[in-house]
């Protein structure tokens, strides 16, 4: 392809470089808009190893969650126009107007499960579906403290599984357990195989999820972010004494913060949560670094659309034989050679069924998406256009 518009999702140190030019290479324009561009350590030391000189030199335009990051940024950015703070889509997507997209998922999981106790888990450096070595060998070169990190993943998960234990057979209420996608779920398996009422489960939108939960609690991820942008407030567990350096700060700003499993248990034994009178606005952190109040979605598309003027492309999709014979090829590989675990973990969900539902979804709430079509390519790969088929 030439003359085209790549969306970055996030830039990485010695190999962003080589993609970057080659999109240069057939006229390619590069917009940066983050999928981690939030949550972080309180060193801020992810964010500033994806904010770097380098970006700057090869984007052609960069799109900031919030003013924090921006500020983080400033000294490295070569011209600030080329710039706007705007908010990630993933976390508009969770205002009222978008929630029909998961209102029938939660649906049906508060039929199977009624009231639930919703525990995310975000341990995937000390509980790698690739092992240790791996995430060392992967994120020791942006994270100094790798190994510490590592070890304090592994008190997390201890604490876990002695406080999940503890909610079961103290509470007698379900528990649904959801890991990061790059844990080993295995290491949960004990908890659910002597305890009908703990359940593990990975699959669909952790929105969803959140939304049919009666309480959601865990350690400091981002998700505690999500069920605040959807109104809910979370419980955020963590060991005692814990190093504050080794843990993402902002989801634990908008949690009820507990360190002790008893206390835990007294909270949610008295069912003092309440989600109803969760004022988002009151969380000065969700706008300096999500940009809460924005129009997300609509300033992003119409400053993309604006970009798009200068790309002379008038045949924007075209696959020739060769091509088409290549992504065949690439769909019989996946087949008789399937995903490693971290893949297949990770892309668990992302499917024709699914990408299908979505799409009936939005079409029959939002009227002028009705002319949007789809097509799969691979397994993996579907293009979305406006129009008849070709």
């Amino acid at each position: 392809m030439k003359n085209y518009i790549y969306l970055d999702k996030g830039y990485h140190e010695n190999l962003s470089e080589k993609l970057f030019n080659e999109i240069k290479k057939n006229s390619g324009i590069i917009i940066n808009l983050d999928e981690e561009g939030g949550v972080d350590f309180a060193n801020k030391n992810a964010l500033k190893a994806r904010y770097t000189k380098s970006l700057f030199e090869h984007v052609d335009f960069t799109f900031f969650w919030g003013s924090v990051q921006y500020e983080l940024a400033k000294d490295k950015i070569i011209t600030d126009s080329k710039t706007m703070i705007t908010g990630h889509p993933r976390f508009e997507l969770l205002k009222p107007q978008y929630r029909y997209l998961f209102n029938d998922s939660a649906n049906k999981i508060n039929r199977k499960f009624g009231d639930f106790i919703l525990i995310n888990t975000n341990m995937s450096f000390g509980n790698n579906i690739r092992g240790d070595d791996f995430v060392i060998s992967n994120y020791g070169h942006r994270f100094k403290e790798i190994k510490q990190i590592i070890a304090f993943d592994k008190k997390k998960l201890k604490a876990y599984r002695s406080m999940i234990l503890d909610i079961s057979l103290k509470t007698k209420k379900t528990i649904v357990i959801r890991p990061h996608p790059e844990e080993d779920r295995s290491f949960y398996h004990e908890l659910i195989n002597n305890n009908n009422n703990i359940h593990l489960i990975n699959e669909g939108s952790v929105i969803s999820w959140i939304l049919a939960s009666n309480i959601m609690i865990h350690p400091d991820c981002t998700t505690a972010i999500e069920s605040l942008f959807i109104g809910r407030k979370p419980i955020s567990f963590l060991p005692r004494n814990f190093d504050e350096a080794l843990v993402a700060n902002l989801p634990l700003k908008g949690s009820l913060i507990f360190n002790n499993k008893d206390k835990l248990i007294d909270f949610i034994n008295s069912d003092s949560i309440n989600n109803e009178n969760n004022d988002v606005f009151k969380y000065k952190f969700l706008e300096e670094s999500f940009s809460f109040s924005k129009d997300t979605i609509n300033i992003i598309v119409e400053q993309i659309s604006r970009i798009a003027k200068n790309v002379n492309n008038k045949n924007l999709y075209s696959l020739k034989l060769s091509n088409r014979i290549h992504f065949l090829l690439k769909t019989i590989q996946s087949v008789i050679m399937p995903d490693d675990k971290l893949i297949k973990s990770k892309l668990a969900d992302f499917s024709k069924k699914r990408v299908e539902k979505y799409h009936k979804n939005i079409i029959s709430n939002e009227l002028h998406f009705k002319n949007i079509l789809y097509k799969k390519i691979t397994n993996k790969l579907f293009y979305f256009f406006k129009g008849k088929q070709f």
